[in-house]
């Protein structure tokens, strides 16, 4: 069985270096941010983005004790969209990971509270960094709102962007995937899911119906050889 999560590790392990600046939309237990910060070093920046609160505190926590973290991490406690402001946002009580602005389809029974949160465009949060080499996305469902949000830093710097992507998650926000497509064609992108398949518009939409994988990457075309690291 297929370690997905190890399988985009490896991924982003293949082009972050020393220095470099990514960031994490929805970071939650700091799975993926931690090991970026290890990759980018202290003179590096992982920018982390989490609006739960339990979760704010755990990697404040793990922050703290790693001098490490300390220097090469921030966090930011919003939720990330295509605009600012404050919004409802949906807690899974019971699988804190399915949380999101709205409210999703669960793979599991949970309970679900509703808490008020920062909203924010990562355009406007980072619009004075020198540099982003990765964005990874994961906000169960809100991924192109956060694209739309972004569509200034990408076209700046062109970093590579993965991102989760399934209908069970964006249905409620009614997200046509032909759009997300031809974001990512109109800057230049093109777009591979986590095994490495170059998917044109209608292959994309269908494997985001179908839901055998979960993760896209999506790669500057002049950088099409990074998708030999997802077929690896």
């Amino acid at each position: 069985m297929i370690d997905y999560e190890q399988k985009l590790q490896s991924f982003y392990e293949s082009f972050l270096a020393p220095g470099m600046v990514a960031a994490d939309v929805g970071a939650h237990a700091g799975r993926h941010a931690f090991e970026m910060a290890r990759l980018v070093g202290p003179q590096g920046r992982v920018h982390m983005f989490e609006p739960l609160p339990q979760m704010q505190g755990h990697l404040r926590e793990k922050v703290a004790a790693d001098p490490l973290l300390r220097t090469a991490t921030i966090l930011y406690p919003y939720a990330l969209s295509n605009a600012s402001g404050v919004t409802e946002f949906c807690v899974a009580t019971d699988a804190l990971a399915y949380s999101g602005i709205r409210e999703r389809h669960y793979d599991s029974p949970t309970g679900v509270e509703r808490i008020r949160v920062e909203v924010r465009r990562l355009d406007d949060v980072l619009a004075s960094v020198p540099a982003l080499d990765y964005i990874k996305i994961d906000t169960e469902g809100a991924e192109w709102d956060v694209l739309q949000g972004a569509a200034e830093l990408i076209a700046r710097f062109r970093p590579v962007v993965t991102f989760e992507f399934g209908e069970n998650s964006y249905a409620p926000y009614g997200v046509d995937p032909a759009r997300v497509h031809a974001f990512f064609v109109a800057h230049g992108y093109l777009i591979f899911d986590i095994l490495g398949r170059e998917l044109v518009q209608p292959a994309f939409v269908e494997s985001s119906r179908r839901q055998e994988v979960w993760d896209y990457a999506a790669v500057p075309a002049a950088r099409r050889a990074l998708a030999d690291i997802l077929r690896a």
